[in-house]
């Protein structure tokens, strides 16, 4: 519930309402799987941005009304610009432990001042968002569908997850081989 909640709570902070869009840069994995049904589920229209057949396939059956393969894009902003059918973005969220100083966003004052843009972050959430979350679960908005592995498929699990090559979600379950 962990990265569900996260997600949920960064789309609650993002005061991006019903109707909106919402574009998900590597959203065919296992946060932006979940991302995806929850911005179903409070009303917004999905965007992801991904790679391969398997997660475009995934980001689809969950709801997302477009995803562009960012290996395959020639220019991924006026991709998104036409779908969303906006001239400028409102805001970014980021959610993440990233690396201090790893990727570092430029932006001047002005713009956010002028064009009244928002650039916010999220880590973790409140028990009432985990509550709030659950109970998309238990509507059925909701579904966590992993990929269940055993042990003697740690390494190769771990490969494919380094390589951004699982889609949704992958589960070690210490009772399987």
């Amino acid at each position: 519930m962990c990265s569900a909640s996260t997600v949920y709570t960064s789309i609650r902070e993002s005061a991006l309402v019903p109707g909106k869009w919402a574009v998900f840069p590597g959203g065919g994995g296992g946060m932006g799987s979940q991302g995806v049904q929850l911005a179903v589920a409070t009303g917004r229209s999905p965007v992801i941005i991904d790679s391969e057949e398997e997660k475009r396939k995934l980001a689809l059956e969950l709801g997302a009304e477009a995803f562009l393969d960012f290996k395959e894009s020639k220019d991924l902003a006026s991709e998104v610009i036409a779908i969303c059918d906006a001239i400028r973005a409102h805001g970014v969220m980021c959610i993440a432990l990233p690396t201090l100083g790893a990727h570092p966003i430029t932006v001047s004052g002005a713009e956010l001042i002028m064009k009244n843009k928002l650039i916010k972050g999220t880590m973790v959430s409140s028990m009432a968002d985990v509550e709030k979350t659950l109970e998309f679960a238990k509507r059925g908005k909701f579904h966590f569908n992993p990929e269940i592995v055993g042990l003697s498929r740690l390494n190769e699990s771990l490969q494919r997850l380094k390589k951004g090559q699982v889609p949704g979600r992958i589960v070690l379950d210490f009772n399987l081989e």
